[in-house]
Formats: structure tokens, C-alpha cells, sequence
């Protein structure tokens, strides 16, 4: 038998192991699985797909599936972090990449509706990421003010937003935009409810504006973010020279707005109420007072509904069990729990999303 060498590399890399750790622990020599994963060589004898398939712990037909991996940092994944060990490009890129596989086999079972349309935006017709974010606002009809549930606001456009384990690879999300798929954010779970909502906003930049990756694209996403959540003529008559220098100025505008401190100060600088110096010294003042990771008045962390209420569909409307569930999307039972709360989602009262069959 042959498997899917694109499909032995994605399980290889979600478990975190190199070819020669594979090698060792499936009985086999380094090369043997060079070979397998590169599709060449003899076939694999049953023994052989077995033992990978208990090392790697994905169950054997997974092996064969007719997918492929989309590489991290390609024209279909972005993500916040510039610099990342290969190591860690890998084990994102198979979280990623396990996760899309899941969502697409479940959607052999359901279907997902938008409420609103996720428009593209280009640079070369609206000038700026100012202007797009702006654009963005009028066309989802944002009213004045805070957006009070972003992650409500991207659900409603089609977006997936799923909460995810990085082990600790220093990122705070990354999207993929795919034609047979709807556009998904991965977000790690530990980030905090301020930048929770600016990360989506970063990434929701990208989805919109950001069809092949740029040296400037991270800088755009950015400013992108901090429009659509903090519009600039909104604020701007709150950030006057002299509040803006004062660090005590900022807690009610992070309270009202939902965005971290140290973004208001980016904020307030690119406006022009504070030059460099003032800037530097603010954040200056953060770390003494230590605050510049955890800041005060934290901000309660919005809770996606629409991915968690797909898998609950199987469980309460599809009268999935867990096995069910697993073979659905070819993962083994036992190892459900890396990825989902499926107890919880088997226990949530029934969806109210429109989920059709």
C-alpha cells in the first residue's frame, strides 16, 4: 500500500517528531521514511502502515486521504509573528492543517450561512488600511462607537473562528482563505481579552486585503485593526496633548473601546498626540509598574460560538457519539480531547445558529 505522502508529513509534524524519531520509534530506518515521504520507494507492507499509524496516532485511513498540505507563511496563511523556529513553523502548520481537514469533512454533514458578506478591499483602489477598515465599518453597518462582540461580528460574515493550543510557540493567530472552505482564524486560547480583539482585527485585515504576502503586509494588518476598532476621528478629540502623555488617561478608553493600553498609545502616536519620546516613556512606565503584559482592568475575552456549535450539531442534531464523531472526521477517539471539548459540546443546549443540514 502507498499512502498520501503529503498526509504522513502533515501527521509527522503535528506530533512534533523528525523523520529520524519516526523512523525509531515504527521500527524503521531514516531513509525508509525519507522515501515514504517522498513517495517514492516500495510500497508499505500492512505491518509498516500500522506502526506508523500508532506512532503517529491518526487512524490508517488518514494516510490516504486525497489531501495536501498548505505550507506555513504561503500565500494562504498568515500569521502576526515575523520570526518563528522552523520547528515551530511546523507545528503550526500541522495544527493548521489538521484542523482545515476536520472543518471540511464536517461540512460533508452541515452547512454554515453568513448573515453578512466579507467583501475584498484592495490597497490600489482604497489608498490605505485606514480607508479599508473604514469601508469595512460602513458596508457591515458598525454604528458609532466600540464593536461590542467582534468575534460575534466575523461568525456573522462566515468566518470560523477556532480557539487553538500553539504549545507554546510565541503567535497569537493565524487565518487561511481557501475557495471550498470559509475563511478561518486560529487564535490561541491563552490570549488575553484585549488582544484577543485586536488580533482578530489583524487578521480579519488580512482575509479582505491580502492576497499574496508583502514585507509591509504585518505594518498594514496593524493599522488596519486599529481603525476598524478605534476609529481615528472618534478618538481623537479624547487624545489631547496633554491627556495623551499621562498613562493614567488611557483605563477609561481601554474600558469603553476593548483594546489594550499599549495599543491606545500606538494609537495616540499615530495621530500625532504624542511624538517618540512621550511614546517610549509611557511604555516605559508600563513595565516599571508592571503592566505591560498584564494590564489593568482586563478585559473579559469573547467567546466564539459558531465552531463549537458545528460540533455540537453532530452530537445533539446528528446523534453523533464520540466514535461517530472521530471517524466523521478521521481522528482517533482517544485523542479528541488534543483538539476539542466534545464532552461540553455533547452537553450544550441545542444550536440556535442557522446550521442546515
Amino acid at each position: 500500500m502507498k499512502p498520501n505522502p503529503e498526509m504522513v508529513i502533515l501527521a509527522r509534524e503535528y506530533r512534533g517528531l523528525t523523520q529520524e524519531e519516526l523512523a525509531s520509534a515504527a521500527g524503521m530506518k531514516q531513509p525508509r521514511v525519507a522515501r515514504i515521504e517522498a513517495g517514492s520507494g516500495a510500497d508499505l507492507d500492512v505491518s509498516e502502515m500500522e506502526e506508523i499509524s500508532k506512532v503517529l496516532g491518526f487512524p490508517k485511513d488518514f494516510f490516504f486521504l486525497p489531501e495536501q498540505r498548505f505550507s506555513y507563511g504561503s500565500s494562504s496563511v498568515f500569521t502576526r509573528t515575523r520570526q518563528l523556529k522552523a520547528s515551530e513553523r511546523r507545528k503550526v502548520s500541522g495544527i493548521v492543517n489538521v484542523l482545515r481537514i476536520h472543518v471540511r469533512r464536517m461540512l460533508d454533514h452541515i452547512d454554515v450561512q453568513q448573515s453578512r458578506p466579507l467583501p475584498k478591499l484592495s490597497l490600489d483602489d482604497y489608498g490605505t488600511p485606514t480607508a479599508c477598515a473604514r469601508a469595512l465599518r460602513a458596508a457591515w453597518g458598525c454604528p458609532s462607537g466600540p464593536i461590542r462582540n467582534l468575534t460575534k461580528l466575523l461568525e456573522g460574515a462566515g468566518v470560523l473562528v477556532i480557539e487553538c493550543d500553539f504549545d507554546g510557540v510565541p503567535m497569537d493567530a493565524t487565518c487561511i482563505q481557501l475557495a471550498e472552505l470559509p475563511p478561518i482564524i486560529f487564535i490561541d486560547r491563552s490570549v488575553p481579552g484585549d488582544r484577543w480583539r485586536f488580533t482578530l482585527a489583524h487578521e480579519l485585515a488580512h482575509l479582505i486585503m491580502h492576497d499574496i504576502p508583502r514585507p509591509s503586509m504585518e505594518d498594514e494588518a496593524d493599522e488596519f485593526a486599529s481603525e476598524f476598532l478605534v476609529p481615528s476621528e472618534e478618538i481623537a478629540p479624547d487624545l489631547s496633548r496633554s491627556t495623551a502623555s499621562r498613562l493614567q488617561s488611557y483605563l477609561p478608553l481601554k474600558e469603553y473601546w476593548g483594546v489594550s493600553i499599549a495599543m491606545l498609545v500606538m494609537k495616540a502616536h499615530a495621530l500625532g498626540k504624542i511624538d517618540d519620546n512621550q511614546k517610549k516613556w509611557l511604555y516605559i512606565q508600563m513595565n516599571k509598574l508592571g503592566i505591560r503584559k498584564a494590564e489593568p482592568a482586563a478585559i473579559a475575552k469573547e467567546q466564539p460560538t459558531l465552531f463549537p456549535m458545528m460540533i455540537q450539531h453532530f452530537f445533539s442534531e446528528l446523534e453523533f457519539s464520540e466514535e461517530d464523531f472521530a471517524a466523521a472526521i478521521m481522528f482517533l477517539p482517544e485523542r479528541l480531547g488534543e483538539l476539542y471539548d466534545v464532552r461540553r459540546a455533547a452537553q450544550l443546549e441545542r444550536p440556535k445558529l442557522r446550521i442546515v443540514r
